[in-house]
């Protein structure tokens, strides 16, 4: 119909007629480009906050699994100290060699905590999803998402080096593959003297140890950088609860 009218006003030479019509023309484009946008900003300002909350929520789950580590490095502690002075004194009876049978079956046990992080990369993909979030926020995605990535590479590198040094490795270890008692133990014709007087089974038995203490200081020291992060990113959230639609 607008071209109908456009060619006819040609043809009249009617120019102002022309020029209207144009005008109408590129004035409907404009106003349907701008009404695209809104609607694109705000379906990224909707997919944007959920993306956040999937952030938060991952972020919880890494709490939870440091404080299931934390207590179940705590559980076995006493059986660590145990088996340790049966170590360190030689102590031939039976109660000091059930303590070091009991802690090898712990030690090389699933201690290997893993951090989860599906979220983050998506977000970092999404320029348009960036191109929403305030400087400050932008700035603390940065620093963290390379910490958690930081944090996860080391820890997948730890649990492969204390694999590497773990004492199920010394001859002196055995498998108890019993239904009712399977797990890793002393070989029974090895007796407790010779255990503790042989230097590569405690500086086994002590890496595998203190891999484990070490990986708690690791993820203690990432829940503070994951608290500071949290801070910013309730902050964020808060702002897009206001002003996000």
């Amino acid at each position: 119909m607008i071209i109908k009218r456009i060619s006819s006003a040609i043809k009249r030479q009617d120019w102002l007629q022309v020029t209207l019509e144009l005008l109408l023309v590129i004035v409907g484009v404009f106003v349907a480009l701008q009404f695209d946008n809104w609607n694109q900003n705000n379906s990224n300002q909707e997919a944007l906050t959920e993306v956040l909350i999937r952030v938060s929520s991952e972020i919880e789950l890494n709490e939870s699994v440091i404080d299931d580590y934390k207590t179940k490095l705590e559980e076995v502690q006493s059986i660590r100290d145990k088996a340790r002075n049966a170590v360190a004194s030689c102590d031939e009876s039976d109660e000091a060699r059930n303590a070091i049978n009991q802690a090898i079956t712990l030690l090389t046990g699933d201690f290997s905590p893993s951090l989860s992080n599906e979220t983050l990369p998506q977000l970092n993909r999404r320029d348009p999803y960036l191109d929403l979030l305030s400087s400050e926020f932008r700035w603390a995605l940065a620093v963290y998402s390379n910490h958690i990535h930081e944090e996860q590479q080391q820890l997948m590198f730890n649990a492969g080096l204390r694999w590497d040094n773990h004492v199920i490795k010394h001859p002196f270890v055995g498998a108890d593959l019993s239904a009712q008692s399977m797990g890793m133990l002393l070989t029974a014709d090895v007796p407790l003297n010779e255990v503790c007087r042989d230097a590569m089974f405690s500086r086994k038995y002590f890496i595998t140890s203190i891999f484990l203490d070490s990986t708690l200081a690791r993820l203690e020291r990432f829940r503070e950088r994951m608290d500071t992060f949290k801070v910013t990113l309730d902050a964020e959230l808060a702002t897009r609860d206001i002003d996000g639609k």
